[in-house]
């Protein structure tokens, strides 16, 4: 059997190095083997993390499952080298993939899609709604722990 480093290959980016924009066609999927990643979106003018990915995560699928465009930007947060899984070999596997399965991965693919529009929507009209009542002269503090248990 072929180890996993000769049938994916290795690609290094620089620290800063963007990977991908949102907005790109979905030509391969990321395995992180070492460094970091962000994951960017633009929020209301501004560059906005919404999730960092170490070692061992994958990104970029969902544009090779439902074969969409990129939701957002990957940059390289530190030196970070990556195994490539190519468009191609994606689409081989999942060809091969009982048609249930094929189905529910799409499903869930679609469903956080729509989940992560909507928490950046709903984050955009937040920041919207807390720079107008800034400019009013009210502050909003935010008094809840985010760390803290539910009630």
């Amino acid at each position: 059997m072929m180890s996993q480093q000769a049938i994916l290959p290795r690609k290094h980016f620089a620290q800063g190095r963007t990977i991908f924009r949102t907005g790109d066609a979905g030509d391969a999927a990321y395995v992180i083997e070492s460094g970091t990643v962000d994951i960017v979106r633009n929020i209301g003018g501004q560059s906005k993390r919404i999730a960092q990915l170490a070692a061992g995560e994958i990104f970029g699928e969902m544009a090779l499952v439902d074969g969409k465009k990129r939701m957002a930007d990957a940059v390289a947060s530190t030196n970070v080298t990556v195994l490539v899984v190519q468009a191609d070999q994606f689409t081989e596997k999942m060809r091969q993939a009982d048609p249930f399965v094929r189905a529910l991965l799409r499903m869930f693919t679609d469903n956080l899609r729509v989940m992560t529009r909507n928490a950046l929507i709903s984050q955009t009209q937040n920041e919207i709604m807390r720079a107008k009542l800034k400019e009013m002269g009210v502050e909003i503090k935010n008094d809840v722990d985010p760390k803290a248990p539910p009630a």
